[in-house]
């Protein structure tokens, strides 16, 4: 199985954006600047800023004589969605970066911890709750634009301080409620500048330091005070040679993030300022692609391969694989062929697993909208499940188990139907998936018995017709009722169906116990049932006294072979939903007697804790008194124990003695 997390191995082809990203952060030009790494969830964000972070690292080895000077990038990695509700995000984050320049510049220590020191007395000013949010009074305001480092847009310090005038105003409401907090005699504002003109002074003084690169994750997991104030904290810090800030994040989610947090600075249309606060924080974007399918394909053969082979043939493997994406872009790079012309020990499981893959990968890619994370989901799904059954001493074929789950996955409805139509059948086989299978291929299948149309010869005529040799006739195609027609020809049912491998020969009920957290059985009894036969159940488990009564007249009167559809399907109502069918049950196995076998072997089957006692005095009592099945029942609730049951049957006993039933 493979981790869920960001990783310095590149898996997902991001050369060109890695590229991309030093390139920004190694231009001293640029300094300081903020590059927003932007992209859905899983998309790949983490492990983009993980693989810049290591090249930036690797960028830093100096020679021993320290001849380079500017050459090292202290890194710094910083999730804010870690510290909420525990600390003021700002400090912690302005810790983090004085912590690795510590660490990395160790004859500073002294000026660090100097620094450290007046950063937390800049919280303590800040006055911020337990409950979260910074307090502010009015002459806080100044301290507010302060973090707006001058040489920025100057619309968007004048956002800031509008953003400053709508918390002063909420700050002066919660100081007129708590008159015991001291004013701020403006101390916070000198501390703000001091801090931030120190900071600055000691980075610039770094002259081994090329850059101090603060890579900030989880962004769009936060808050939406968390994500203001990391970017309160990034403003603080910026004014400083040589920093920049990478952020990544969920563009939309973060922009609404800034507008929940500033509700009144919307406009008059009702948008907010979350993507004006972006475009003025960013001073460049760098957005991750979804994976196309091929680069999806290449990916799973990836991660397949890295389970199985060992790390030097697998380093042989990413090897060949970059070469062969930087000559064949946007192209299946890497195959089952591959590893034969790398001439590696490919042991048995990666042949058969990427076999499988092969078949699905395409389907896979395309369902998961090319998203790494959902793609890796998928893979570990799958494994926890085949490996969940070999404990079982089960044995689940992972190209079977591949298949049922793509469409469990990405067409829940259908798979369901799927499901039931298996458990209906009370078997291995499913009679509807082997009929969708036949019309599968019958719609693929070419005409045997003649050419499409007329072909033309050497000289510009035209040749008739001739008879093709006779392809060997399939066996008859079982019979297709509409439900299944309906099923197989929806186009993401009808594409499942030519995947390989075929299912209708599988005994798929080991498969489907692994799906049974999403799974429902309510439609079990009723998924062979047509419509008549649907509608005629639904009147009989209805609490309508008048139209259950008709259409036991109508289910008495039916067709034997619709009549004993019903009733079958009446009895597995009683067993998955007995306060449902309890009364049709008893109604109808008094009324229609060929019906009694199959109703009173449900009854008995019934565990005396599920019979719902108070129907018993009603529907019970006109269950056939003389049928000893009936006695039998009455015998087996009243010994139940259960005072209410008992109770009621003896009601039941007493009401047939009196009317002599």
């Amino acid at each position: 199985m493979w981790p869920d997390n960001e990783t310095d191995i590149d898996l997902l082809g991001f050369e060109f954006l890695v590229d991309s990203l030093v390139i920004v952060l190694s231009e001293p030009r640029l300094l300081p600047l903020t590059v927003g790494v932007l992209g859905d969830w899983g998309s790949g964000k983490s492990s983009l800023m993980s693989l810049a972070c290591t090249e930036l690292k690797a960028m830093s080895a100096t020679d021993e004589a320290g001849e380079d000077s500017h050459s090292r990038y202290v890194c710094v990695q910083f999730s804010p969605w870690r510290y909420e509700d525990y600390e003021d995000v700002k400090v912690a984050l302005m810790s983090a970066v004085l912590s690795e320049l510590a660490t990395e510049v160790p004859q500073r220590k002294e000026e660090i911890g100097r620094l450290k020191a007046l950063g937390r007395r800049l919280r303590r000013q800040s006055g911020r709750v337990v409950s979260g949010g910074i307090e502010l009074i009015p002459t806080a305001v100044p301290a507010i634009a302060g973090f707006v480092d001058p040489s920025l847009d100057p619309e968007l310090v004048k956002m800031a301080q509008q953003t400053a005038q709508i918390a002063v105003s909420a700050a002066g409401q919660r100081t007129a409620e708590d008159p015991a907090r001291p004013a701020d005699d403006g101390e916070t504002v000198t501390t703000v500048d001091e801090f931030r003109n120190r900071f600055a002074t000691m980075v610039n003084s770094l002259d081994e330091v090329a850059a101090v690169v603060v890579f900030i994750d989880d962004l769009d997991r936060c808050l939406p005070e968390t994500v203001v104030d990391t970017f309160e904290a990034i403003r603080l810090l910026l004014g400083a040679p040589r920093t920049a800030f990478v952020l990544a994040a969920h563009q939309k989610v973060v922009e609404s993030a800034v507008d929940a947090r500033y509700p009144a600075l919307r406009d008059d249309n009702g948008s907010g300022i979350g993507a004006q606060y972006l475009e003025k924080m960013f001073q460049q974007k760098i957005t991750v692609p979804a994976l196309a399918v091929p680069e999806a394909v290449t990916y799973v053969n990836l991660l397949l391969a890295e389970l199985h082979l060992d790390r030097p043939s697998f380093q042989r493997v990413r090897d060949h694989v970059a070469a062969q994406r930087a000559a064949h872009t946007l192209e299946v790079v890497f195959t089952l062929g591959t590893l034969g012309e790398l001439d590696v020990d490919v042991p048995t499981e990666l042949v058969a697993d990427l076999q499988w893959a092969a078949a699905i990968a395409p389907v896979l890619a395309s369902g998961s909208r090319g998203n790494p994370r959902q793609i890796k989901q998928f893979l570990n799904t799958l494994q926890l499940r085949r490996r969940s059954a070999a404990r079982r001493k089960v044995s689940l074929d992972p190209a079977v188990l591949a298949k049922l789950m793509l469409l469990e996955q990405q067409h829940f409805a259908e798979f369901q139907q799927l499901f039931d139509w298996q458990i209906d059948s009370g078997g291995p086989a499913c009679p509807q998936l082997t009929a969708a299978e036949h019309l599968r291929r019958s719609d693929t299948a070419p005409q045997p018995d003649q050419d499409p149309a007329p072909s033309a010869d050497a000289e510009g005529g035209t040749r008739a017709t001739r008879p093709r040799s006779r392809a060997p006739r399939q066996a008859a195609a079982p019979p297709i009722d509409e439900a299944v027609q309906q099923w197989a020809n929806r186009p993401p049912v009808r594409d499942w169906l030519a995947l390989s491998p075929q299912l209708a020969t599988v005994d798929l009920r080991p498969y489907f116990t692994y799906s049974r957290d999403r799974l429902s059985l309510a439609a079990v009894s009723i998924a062979r049932l047509s419509s008549s036969q649907q509608r005629l159940l639904g009147q009989l488990l209805g609490t309508i006294d008048p139209v259950r009564r008709a259409a036991l007249g109508t289910l008495a009167t039916a067709e034997p072979t619709d009549r004993d559809a019903v009733i079958e399907a009446l009895a597995r109502a009683l067993l998955t939903t007995p306060e449902d069918a309890f009364v049709a049950v008893c109604e109808t196995a008094a009324r229609i007697e060929d019906s009694r076998e199959v109703l009173f072997t449900a009854l008995d089957r019934l565990p005396v804790a599920a019979v719902p006692a108070v129907h018993v005095p009603t529907a019970g009592a006109r269950l056939p008194i003389a049928d000893p099945r009936t006695v039998a029942l009455l015998d087996k609730w009243a010994a139940s124990g259960r005072a209410e049951l008992t109770g009621m049957v003896a009601l039941v006993r007493r009401t047939s003695s009196r009317t002599g039933r």
